[in-house]
């Protein structure tokens, strides 16, 4: 008897859970998923520039003298264009031996020093005289120049919204191509927003300004690519 209760339970249970299953199947049966895209050019309105000094010493201390010194001065030429100093940034600062080889040997010779600052610059006519003028004063590598929008919120919603819409058009097709029609959005998710800005490599402008030290920095920062995805469930009627 009591096996027969037991067998009694597990039956019941496996035809609740084939049902849950066949329920399942059908409203996976009754949805449409599509993957939504949305792609759109902007011409940037701001920069970002990371500028690096370097210098060398005998002493540490010397070293860090030079340092704060030229550091000082690059402040004071971004401040003279008008770049606040809450858009003026240290990114890092590493002071280590440097060593020479010497017959097979390594010697310390004194120590080195190089440290970053990472400026914003809402106005893009104001980037070549932003390099020109930080060189002028201490700056011993421009590393790179990464270009962006002001309002890239504003231009991300525009391109998720235009991505849904790309989804629900895909949707339809493939509903009306079932003799289906598409009914309401049931889910949908964000699975990619690249919002990633130009990066021009700061060696270029190196050898560019060693080259012609009286010519000026021009740089042409073309249009940003964005796009933005979402995977997006629909109801099918």
């Amino acid at each position: 008897m009591k096996k027969f209760k037991a067998l009694a339970a597990a039956t019941l249970v496996a035809i609740s859970l084939l049902s849950m299953q066949g329920a399942a199947m059908a409203a996976e049966a009754n949805t449409v998923s599509v993957r939504g895209v949305a792609k759109q050019e902007v011409a940037p309105d701001m920069a970002y520039v990371t500028l690096g000094i370097s210098v060398k010493a005998d002493t540490a201390e010397a070293a860090r003298d030079q340092a704060a010194e030229a550091s000082q001065k690059v402040r004071r030429a971004l401040l003279g264009l008008a770049i606040s100093e809450g858009n003026i940034q240290s990114s890092s600062y590493n002071l280590y031996p440097d060593y020479e080889n010497i017959n097979g040997k390594s010697r310390q010779k004194g120590y080195a020093l190089n440290t970053t600052l990472r400026i914003k610059v809402d106005d893009l006519k104001k980037l070549g005289d932003v390099i020109d003028k930080t060189v002028q004063e201490g700056v011993t590598n421009v590393n790179q120049v990464n270009f962006a929008l002001s309002e890239e919120s504003t231009v991300q919603r525009q391109l998720l919204a235009a991505a849904v819409d790309n989804a629900r058009a895909k949707a339809a097709i493939v509903a009306n191509a079932g003799g289906r029609s598409l009914g309401e959005m049931l889910s949908a998710e964000v699975s990619d927003y690249n919002g990633e800005t130009m990066v021009a490599a700061g060696m270029n402008y190196k050898r560019s300004l060693a080259a012609d030290a009286a010519a000026p920095t021009q740089l042409m920062p073309g249009t940003l690519k964005i796009d933005a995805s979402v995977e997006v469930t629909f109801k099918l009627n």
